[in-house]
C-alpha cells in the first residue's frame, strides 16, 4: 500500500500536478483578493462573491485532471503521453493567463445575469421594540436603543425590507397578537425580544416569528458582559438571515464589522441621544439628544455614527426653527461625519440633507445616489431624492421617487407625509388629504399628521373635517403648525384678533420662522386695533426670510415671501425686484403667483393682480378662498376678479 502511494505521488510530480495545483491556488487567491475589493463597487449581484468562491473550490478537481493529462511545453499544450519528456516545459504563465481570461468572461456573464435574470427576492421584516425587563424603568432607553441598532444591522445586510422603526413602536407594550401586527405592518416575519440589564451584565432574548401563522422560526438567549453588546447584535442579524435561508455575501459581513465604537460608555450615551431623537422633534427633545451625543463624541471623537447623529440634530433644529445659526453647525458635523465614515449610508444621507437645505441640489442628488449605492432600500433616500426633484421642478421624477418610497415600505409614515406635501403644494388637496390620512394611521399620536390633514381639508373647502382634525391635533400637543393653521382659519373668517393670538403662539414656539412672522403681521395689518404694530412684524419677517436666502439663494418661497413683506412696508421698488426674480425662477409656482397678486393688489394695479390670480387658479389655487381673502378686498368690484371667483372666465 505504501509503495502504491509513493508511486502515485512520484507520478504526480512527474506530471507537474503539484506545480499546477500550486499555481491554481495562487491565481485563485489573487482573484479572490481583487474580487473582495471590487465586487462591492460593481453593479453585480451581492452574492457573486459566494458564487466565485464555490467556482474556485469546484475548479480544484478540474485543475488536477488537466494537470494529470496535459503538459504545457514550447510546442503548446499537449497530452502527457505525447510529450514524452522531449519538449521543454514552460512555466504556468499561459495557464494563468487563460484562467484570468476565463474569469473576466465569467465576470461579464455575472454582470449580464444581474441585469435581467438574477433578481433576488427580499423578505420583509419588522423589528418590534425589545421589552425592558430591567428593574429600573430608567433603562428603557437601553432596550429601545438596542432595538434600533439591531434593526440598523439588519438593514446593513441589504437583504431585507425592514419596516420603519417609528411604525413598529406603535405596538410597544401592546397585547396585539403577532399575526395581526404582521398584517398591519405588511411584514412577513417579526423579530421581537426582551433585554435585562444589571450592573455590567446584560441578558438579551430574541425571537423570530412567522407573520403568517405565528410560529417561532428561531430564538436565542444571550447572557454576556455589557461590553459584548455589539457582538450580540451582529449575531442576531446573522441568525435572522440564517433562519430565513439567506446566504450572506462577504459584503454583508463587512458591513456588520465596519460600524460602532469600542467604548461602551460612549455607545451607552449614543443610545440615550438617539432615543430622544426618535421622539417628535421639538426644542426639548433636540436639546436632550444633543447633550448625550456630545458626551459620546467626547469619549470617542471617531464615533462616526454619533457625529452623523449630531449633524441630523443640527439640521432638525434648522428645519424646526428656520434659525440660520444652526446651519453652520450642521455643515461642520456633516463634513466630520463624512471624513470618519464614508462607507456609512446614513452619513451620505445627512450630507444630502445639508446640500438640499443649502440649495446645492446637484450635490444633494449625488449624495442621495451615494446613499442608495450603499443601501438601495433606504426609504429616506428616496424621500429626499423626491424632495430634491421637487425643488428642481422635476415633478414627474419627484412623484415617482416618492411613490417608490411608499412601495418600498408601506408602513413608513414619512413617505405618506412627503407625498401629501407634494400634492398639497401642487393644489391637489383632496389627494393630499388621502395621503395625510394614511400618515395619521401610521402615527396616531403625532399632532403634525392631524395638522397637515386639517390644512388639506381646509383648502379643499371641507371646513368641518378641517376643524375636527385641528382640534384633535391641539388636543394631542399644541404645535407650531396647529397654531398656525387654526390662525389661518380665523384669518379667513375675518376674526383677526383670534388669528393674531394663534399666530403669536406659533411664533413663541418658533421665533425665527419668517412665515409665522408674516402671518402675524398680516393679522395685525387687517385688524383695526393692531395695525400700528404690523410694520414691526413685517420687518422681522423680512429679516428671517433674508437670513434663509443667505443660506439658500434658491429658496423661492423665502424670495417670494420677502417680496410681499416689502410691499406691506411700502418699499415698492424693492418688492418689484424680488417679485420679478421669483416669477422668473418659478413661474409655475402657485404661491409665487398668489404673492405677486397680493403685491399688485396692494399697489392698486388691479389688471396685473387679476392676471396673477388667474395663473394661480390654473395652478390649482382654491378660488373659494379669494372672496374671503382681505388682501383682495380692493378687487371685489373688478369684473375680471368677479368672473374668476365665480368660475365664469369666458
Amino acid at each position: 500500500m505504501k509503495v502504491r502511494i509513493r508511486n502515485f505521488v512520484s507520478e504526480m510530480r512527474s506530471r507537474s500536478v503539484f506545480r499546477a495545483i500550486g499555481a491554481y491556488t495562487v491565481v485563485c487567491w489573487m482573484l479572490l483578493q481583487v474580487a473582495d475589493v471590487t465586487f462591492d463597487r460593481l453593479p453585480i449581484p451581492a452574492s457573486s462573491m459566494t458564487v466565485l468562491i464555490a467556482l474556485v473550490i469546484a475548479g480544484y478537481p478540474v485543475a488536477f485532471i488537466l494537470a494529470w493529462g496535459y503538459e504545457v511545453t514550447t510546442k503548446g499544450i499537449v497530452r502527457h503521453d505525447e510529450a514524452g519528456g522531449r519538449a521543454p516545459r514552460l512555466s504556468f504563465v499561459p495557464f494563468i493567463s487563460l484562467v484570468v481570461l476565463v474569469t473576466i468572461g465569467s465576470g461579464f456573464g455575472l454582470y449580464y445575469l444581474s441585469q435581467d435574470h438574477w433578481i433576488q427576492s427580499r423578505r420583509s421584516i419588522a423589528i418590534l421594540p425589545f421589552t425592558n425587563m430591567s428593574e429600573s424603568a430608567d433603562t428603557e432607553y437601553f432596550s429601545d436603543g438596542l432595538t434600533e441598532d439591531i434593526r440598523t444591522m439588519i438593514i446593513r445586510l441589504n437583504e431585507f425590507r425592514v419596516v420603519a422603526l417609528s411604525t413598529s413602536y406603535r405596538f410597544k407594550d401592546t397585547f396585539t397578537d403577532v399575526v395581526s401586527i404582521a398584517e398591519r405592518l405588511g411584514a412577513e416575519v417579526i423579530l421581537q425580544g426582551s433585554v435585562r440589564r444589571y450592573e455590567n451584565q446584560v441578558s438579551v432574548t430574541a425571537r423570530l416569528i412567522d407573520g403568517s401563522d405565528g410560529l417561532q422560526l428561531w430564538s436565542e438567549t444571550y447572557d454576556r458582559q455589557l461590553s459584548d453588546l455589539l457582538p450580540i447584535q451582529k449575531d442576531i442579524a446573522r441568525q435572522v438571515a440564517r433562519a430565513l435561508h439567506v446566504v450572506l455575501p462577504v459584503s454583508a459581513e463587512r458591513r456588520l464589522r465596519n460600524l460602532g465604537t469600542k467604548n461602551i460608555e460612549a455607545y451607552d450615551l449614543y443610545l440615550r441621544g438617539t432615543d430622544y431623537l426618535r421622539k417628535p422633534a421639538d426644542q426639548t427633545t433636540l436639546t436632550l439628544a444633543e447633550g448625550f451625543i456630545r458626551q459620546a463624541m467626547v469619549l470617542d471623537p471617531d464615533f462616526a455614527s454619533a457625529v452623523a447623529t449630531m449633524c441630523k440634530i443640527h439640521l432638525a433644529r434648522y428645519k424646526l426653527s428656520r434659525d440660520t445659526n444652526h446651519f453652520a453647525n450642521a455643515e461642520t458635523a456633516c463634513q466630520k461625519a463624512l471624513d470618519q465614515g464614508k462607507d456609512f449610508s446614513e452619513v451620505h444621507l445627512a450630507l444630502a440633507g445639508l446640500y438640499q437645505a443649502s440649495g446645492d441640489y446637484a450635490a444633494a442628488l449625488l449624495e442621495y445616489e451615494s446613499t442608495l449605492e450603499l443601501n438601495q432600500n433606504s426609504t429616506d433616500a428616496y424621500i429626499g431624492l423626491g424632495q430634491t426633484y421637487i425643488l428642481l421642478d422635476r415633478n414627474a421624477e419627484a412623484e415617482a421617487s416618492l411613490r417608490r418610497a411608499i412601495d418600498l415600505d408601506v408602513s413608513y409614515w414619512a413617505s405618506f407625509n412627503a407625498m401629501g406635501n407634494f400634492l398639497f403644494d401642487h393644489g391637489r388637496f383632496l389627494e393630499a388629504a388621502e395621503f395625510y390620512k394614511m400618515f395619521v394611521g401610521r402615527a396616531d399620536d403625532d399632532s403634525r399628521a392631524l395638522s397637515n390633514l386639517g390644512a388639506a381639508y381646509y383648502l379643499a373647502g371641507d371646513l368641518s373635517e378641517a376643524a375636527k382634525a385641528w382640534e384633535k391635533s391641539l388636543a394631542i400637543k399644541p404645535t407650531r403648525s396647529a397654531y398656525s393653521n387654526t390662525g389661518s382659519m380665523y384669518f379667513y373668517l375675518g376674526q383677526y384678533e383670534k388669528a393674531a393670538d394663534r399666530y403669536a403662539q406659533a411664533v413663541n414656539l418658533s421665533p425665527n420662522d419668517y412665515v409665522l412672522w408674516g402671518n402675524l403681521a398680516d393679522a395685525y395689518y387687517f385688524s383695526a386695533d393692531m395695525k400700528q404694530v404690523a410694520d414691526v412684524a413685517y420687518r422681522r419677517a423680512i429679516e428671517f426670510a433674508e437670513g434663509r436666502l443667505n443660506v439658500n439663494s434658491n429658496d423661492i418661497d423665502a424670495l417670494s415671501g420677502a417680496a410681499y413683506f416689502y410691499s406691506r412696508i411700502g418699499e415698492k421698488e424693492k418688492s418689484a425686484v424680488l417679485n420679478g426674480e421669483a416669477l422668473a425662477a418659478a413661474p409655475d409656482n402657485m404661491y409665487v403667483q398668489y404673492n405677486s397678486a397680493l403685491i399688485h393688489a396692494h399697489f392698486g394695479d388691479q389688471h396685473e393682480a387679476v392676471s396673477a390670480l388667474e395663473k394661480a387658479v390654473l395652478l390649482e389655487y382654491q378660488r373659494d378662498l379669494l372672496l374671503t381673502d382681505p388682501g383682495f378686498s380692493s378687487l371685489q368690484e373688478n369684473p375680471g376678479f368677479r368672473r374668476l371667483v365665480s368660475g365664469d372666465e369666458t
